[in-house]
């Protein structure tokens, strides 16, 4: 009887055992896949970042061309609100990189249009009121697009609010100002 007592604690301290096992080994299996996700997530983030400088730089080439004194925002803080300001002509330039896709591809029958941060919008917004004008470019796919704002209030009909995220960056939805396609104008 002592024997078998023994023998079943131990045969219950195995199973204790082996339950830990399999739920450490569970945990380490989760880890690596979250480390996983977290590494894509972070090189989404990367070459989204890599992307829109490449766009930016498009964009600057065809600004410093027209404009004299382009500034690049950037470089002094590159989470500058706006990409580009000239400061002698009063203009600010926000430039959204889309190459991989076409102008019209998210529009699915809505109107939507292209999207930009809706924090730029409401800067652009402050900024009208002190003489700048206001200018967003989008690099598409099938060209170079752009919208100027001039007032938010004659303008209500060009765009809309709404919410979106990069979901592969695993971004939570943030506001954004959509620009309906019919008021866009293509670049030369």
């Amino acid at each position: 009887m002592l024997i078998e007592s023994r023998l079943e604690k131990i045969r219950l301290e195995k199973i204790r055992l082996e339950k830990k096992h399999e739920q450490m080994r569970r945990r380490c299996a989760n880890t690596r896949r979250k480390k996983k996700s977290m590494e894509r997530r972070k090189n989404v983030i990367r070459q989204n970042f890599i992307s829109g400088k490449k766009g930016e730089e498009k964009i600057l080439k065809i600004l410093q061309k027209k404009y004299e004194n382009v500034v690049d925002n950037n470089i002094e803080n590159k989470f500058s609100t706006m990409d580009f300001s000239d400061n002698t002509l009063k203009i600010d330039f926000e430039c959204k990189h889309r190459e991989k896709y076409t102008h019209d591809q998210f529009n699915n029958g809505y109107d939507l249009g292209l999207m930009y941060g809706r924090n730029k919008f409401d800067y652009s917004v402050e900024r009208l009121k002190e003489g700048y004008r206001q200018i967003v470019y989008w690099v598409c796919k099938d060209g170079i697009f752009f919208w100027e704002l001039t007032d938010p209030q004659k303008q209500k009909r060009q765009y809309t609010f709404g919410k979106n995220s990069n979901k592969n960056s695993g971004q939570t939805p943030k506001d954004v100002v959509y620009v309906k396609l019919d008021y866009l104008t293509k670049l030369d």
